[in-house]
């Protein structure tokens, strides 16, 4: 994973000085990581994370086994969103795997957290649960 890493940081910053265009970075990072970029967040991610974060975002695997996710799994991932705000990595990660699971759009659990200011995760398992997008 070190070595994986080492040559995305090493493709942004060729990028970033103009040694390769945007689509073969892309390409290139691409087929390296389990999250897809566009040309946009190659462009733009230094304006919400520094490049440790963003490599760490592209790096970090899926959760596989998402339609798997019971209460009790589905609590462990929620709590560990909200005792890592700050990794985007983890929220990515266990958000996607909670939206799919519970057929919520992409998105939903950040709004819940950061713009309802919703911090209890069995409110938040309970809304997960339910048909409706949001109950306050």
């Amino acid at each position: 994973m070190k070595e994986i890493k080492s040559k995305i940081k090493e493709l942004i910053i060729g990028f970033a000085n103009g040694k390769e265009s945007a689509q073969k970075t892309l390409e290139k990072i691409n087929k390296l990581t389990s999250l897809k970029i566009d040309e946009d967040f190659l462009r733009n991610y230094w304006r919400s994370t520094n490049l440790k974060n963003f490599i760490e975002l592209l790096t970090t695997p899926e959760i596989e086994n998402w339609a798997k996710i019971d209460d009790e799994y589905a609590d462990k991932l929620i709590s560990e969103i909200l005792n890592n705000l700050s990794n985007d990595a983890w929220i990515n990660r266990n958000t996607t795997a909670l939206e799919k699971r519970y057929k919520k759009s992409t998105g939903t659990i950040s709004n819940w957290i950061f713009y309802d200011n919703i911090a209890d995760r069995n409110k938040i398992l309970g809304l997960l649960k339910t048909n409706t997008t949001i109950q306050l």
